[in-house]
């Protein structure tokens, strides 16, 4: 999938996590040394269990990745808006540790065309 979509990012990929389930609270990926790569899948509702992010002190982002990648970077706040507990919801994220440090920002991307 990544190839295709961002052949550079495949070959720095370094990480994927794969969540069920998840709930986070805002958080920073201090691990990151740049943006990553976000997919959702399950029956959770459209319009739910977005991931938010932080923009800026006045502005957050809402990036849908139900059956589609968004990219963000994970060092700007960052958590999985509210869906259904009765709902599925599993989530792939690919990132990188460990390769050179890209400078944060912005915290949200337009994916590749």
């Amino acid at each position: 999938v990544m190839t295709e979509v961002d052949p550079d990012f495949a070959t720095r990929c370094t990480e994927m996590a794969v969540t069920f389930g998840f709930t986070g609270s805002p958080h920073i990926d201090k691990q990151n040394c740049g943006p990553f790569y976000g997919l959702a899948l399950g029956d959770f509702a459209e319009g739910t269990g977005q991931v938010c992010v932080e923009c800026s002190a006045r502005v957050l982002a809402t990036v849908d990745t139900k059956n589609r990648l968004g990219r963000i970077d994970g060092r700007y706040p960052h958590w999985v808006m509210p869906y259904d507990a009765d709902e599925e919801r599993f989530s792939l994220i690919y990132y990188e540790t460990g390769g050179k440090f890209v400078a944060p920002g912005p915290a949200v991307f337009s994916l590749p065309t």
